[in-house]
């Protein structure tokens, strides 16, 4: 084979190779929209132009959409997380203030069902304490930052009565009743507020910071 043979495989210009190259990484650069090209290379120019025109990027109304969605999201998520235990704070604070009402008004006859001397100044400042200490659980029950101060008032208030009303069983119902009433409510404040916290810290630890 001859060097003027015309199918010979010619040599490639190692310059031509590098140009060659150092184009296909410019192009895909700015195809990745790593890069922008120069004023001076018309073609890579055109090519931005026809990758921007396929390219959609978001506006800046769709990203404050985005973001508000998101917050408002987060709150709603929140507050389905307590209302239970709001709830349960607001039926105890009703069943404590309903109890101080009926002491103020039927305290005789609470003494005379259970077989008790009546005393009627203990009765009306027993009830008013009551119905002060409910009003402050229905009304701590209405925002989650101040519902611990509800748990801490009413729970152990609230078992302590349900604990009293046992002796009432078969002597006085409605006094059976009524305590029993706080005591329950009490039990599921404190269950439902022990599972909302709990689930709030767990959250808490898997979202990033």
């Amino acid at each position: 084979m001859t060097p003027q043979d015309p199918y010979e495989e010619a040599a490639f210009d190692p310059v031509e190779v590098a140009a060659a190259e150092r184009l296909d990484d410019e192009i895909a650069a700015v195809l990745s929209g790593s890069a922008r090209p120069g004023p001076v290379n018309s073609a890579l120019v055109a090519l931005v132009a026809l990758a921007d025109a396929f390219r959609r990027e978001p506006s800046a109304s769709t990203y404050a959409a985005v973001e508000r969605r998101v917050a408002e999201a987060r709150p709603r998520r929140s507050r389905r997380q307590w209302l239970p235990a709001q709830v349960a704070a607001a039926v105890l604070g009703v069943v404590l203030a309903v109890h101080g009402v009926v002491n103020m008004v039927a305290g005789e006859w609470i003494s005379t069902s259970l077989g008790e001397p009546h005393n009627q100044h203990a009765m009306i400042d027993g009830g008013l304490a009551f119905i002060a200490i409910g009003a402050a659980i229905a009304v701590a029950s209405t925002r989650r930052r101040w519902l611990p101060v509800a748990v801490i008032v009413g729970v152990p208030l609230g078992l302590i009565m349900g604990g009293r009303g046992v002796h009432e069983i078969g002597v006085f119902a409605w006094g059976a009743v009524a305590h029993g009433a706080a005591g329950l409510a009490a039990i599921v404040l404190l269950l439902a507020f022990s599972v909302a916290w709990r689930y709030s810290r767990r959250r808490g630890r898997e979202e990033p910071v």
